[in-house]
């Protein structure tokens, strides 16, 4: 079976859920014995995976041009199955024709446009929903929000997983890759220096990555972008409350910002670390903070749990309740005051994913529904 997999941001250096999502479901399908193609866009970091094709279209953020273009290259291609994300609708113009004069198209959605306030997105998300062959969702919450806002049949789960290999409890503390990165107003970054560099250099930042279990810091990471989704709003009115004692790391997205930056001194943001670095920056937090409004799965508390570290969640954030263990391996704060009292608590946590959440799981469940999409009762 050839696959092809369309996402226009993937990098070698995985920025975003949909990009670790589509690389590590690539890993999977290929030792499995399918043929897999990535169709992407140009990158600095060029996807290089054993076993991969990839297809690389020139960047552009003209989406209707990109979608032209996507449809030209899966007719190269000549797959027997294609994918894509519910985000940014980038089949739709594949999907525009005859079922006769293409593949069967699966779509994974994730949350919906609509319920992020995506606008200028969520019409196109809804006909791609209603267009494809089969729709699927990465969470329980997802997919009721899906069914919600575009009035399609609950689309059967497939949940995302983490990469057991590398987050887990045991290893590395102190990354030896990444970007320690300043901001400006605006979010854009204005100067950058080596995190290891960094680590060495600055004592209150080589303080944050010792070893020592008695120095009285708090150690909080938190993943994400500076988006409404991602509650960065919430995260700066919350780092002005923290005392001397609470260190924040900020571990950078790419992406569009919705907040002029404003944040204290005792936080670091940082970007772009390498496969082994990540796992490492969870083992040292003492906690993984979370403000996100909403999240279709929430792959950096999945990872952070798989690393032994406990989340720290807003308590109605849907998705979320699907990875973490009230009181056990992590905590719900209801609101602002009840996070900075639970901070000065320091309660006693363990992190722990279920075992359920693993790539290979995800990978049998998607090559089963491709399956389907080329049976003849389907295709006919």
């Amino acid at each position: 079976m050839r696959v092809a997999l369309v996402h226009r941001d993937l990098h070698q250096v995985v920025r975003g859920g949909i990009c670790t999502l589509y690389l590590a479901l690539a890993e999977e399908l290929v030792k499995a014995g399918l043929d897999v193609i990535l169709i992407t866009q140009e990158t600095p970091y060029p996807v290089q995976r054993e076993g991969v094709r990839v297809v690389t279209l020139p960047r552009t953020n003209n989406l209707a041009a990109h979608r032209v273009a996507a449809a030209r290259a899966l007719d190269q291609v000549a797959a027997d199955v294609v994918e894509c994300s519910t985000w940014e609708a980038e089949l739709l113009t594949y999907l525009e024709r005859p079922r006769s004069t293409r593949a069967p198209v699966l779509v994974r959605g994730d949350l919906s446009a609509a319920t992020m306030n995506a606008v200028e997105l969520a019409a196109e998300e809804q006909q791609l929903c209603h267009r494809a062959d089969q729709v699927v969702a990465v969470s329980r919450f997802a997919a009721d929000d899906l069914a919600a806002a575009y009035g399609i049949d609950r689309p059967a789960v497939i949940a995302n997983g983490v990469d057991r290999d590398r987050f887990t409890a045991s290893g590395l503390t102190r990354p030896e890759s990444g970007w320690a990165v300043e901001l400006d107003r605006s979010g854009a970054v204005i100067a950058r220096q080596s995190l290891p560099e960094l680590i060495t250099s600055a004592p209150a930042w080589s303080e944050y990555f010792n070893n020592s279990a008695d120095d009285g810091l708090l150690r909080l990471v938190w993943v994400g972008k500076l988006t409404q989704m991602k509650g960065f709003d919430r995260l700066q009115r919350l780092a002005t409350g923290f005392g001397e004692s609470v260190r924040l790391l900020i571990v950078l997205g790419h992406g569009i910002v919705q907040y002029p930056v404003d944040l204290p001194r005792n936080v670091l943001v940082c970007q772009d670390f390498g496969t082994d670095d990540l796992p490492a920056v969870y083992r040292r937090a003492d906690y993984l903070l979370s403000t996100s409004r909403w999240e279709g799965y929430g792959l950096a508390i999945a990872e952070a749990l798989a690393c032994g570290t406990p989340a720290l969640i807003p308590a109605d954030l849907a998705a979320g309740s699907e990875l973490v263990t009230h009181a056990s391996t992590g905590y719900r704060w209801r609101d602002e005051g009840d996070l900075l009292e639970l901070l000065g608590r320091r309660p006693t946590l363990q992190g722990a994913l279920p075992s359920t959440f693993r790539w290979e799981h995800n990978a049998a469940a998607t090559i089963r529904a491709y399956q389907d999409l080329l049976s003849p009762a389907v295709s006919g």
